[in-house]
């Protein structure tokens, strides 16, 4: 993977961990190879300022866009500079991915489907299987 495409995965991966507790997510969340991701990431961040201002910011406020970007990009510099270090995060990541299992993120008014379900955006109606019956689409009509 390309280290663009890693880090956006990377942060995007652990960005509902973020969300739901800060860094003490990783501690509770039981799940060794997110914790493990996330620590190796932040060793890598050790000693560079910039680096370790834009793990802070996330942690603080996961959900801002601009903490979100400087994070990408002070890991893409660093996946950039080290190769190996890429593929180490790529193993961590797809290990991390397994054991998490499905993650979804769902920023908008609409809906997810997964595995063969059926969604609809807002306000939509989704029907699977046999219908029968008077079906009335949209409000009743008013006789007046």
């Amino acid at each position: 993977m390309d280290p663009v495409t890693l880090a956006t995965t990377a942060v995007t991966f652990l960005f509902p961990y973020l969300v739901k507790a800060g860094e003490k997510a990783f501690e509770t969340v039981g799940e060794k190879s997110v914790d493990s991701l996330w620590q190796t990431i932040k060793a890598k961040f050790t000693g560079k300022p910039a680096a370790e201002e834009a793990v802070k910011d996330l942690v603080a406020l996961p959900a801002d866009g601009d903490n979100q970007a400087a994070f990408r990009k002070e890991l893409r510099k660093v996946l950039e500079a080290e190769p190996a270090f890429a593929v180490e995060l790529e193993r961590l990541l797809s290990n991390a991915q397994s054991e998490a299992g499905d993650t979804i993120v769902n920023t908008g008014s609409g809906a997810v489907a997964t595995r063969g379900s059926i969604a609809t955006g807002k306000g939509g109606v989704a029907i699977k299987g046999d219908v029968h019956g008077n079906i009335i689409a949209g409000g009743a009509k008013k006789k007046g």
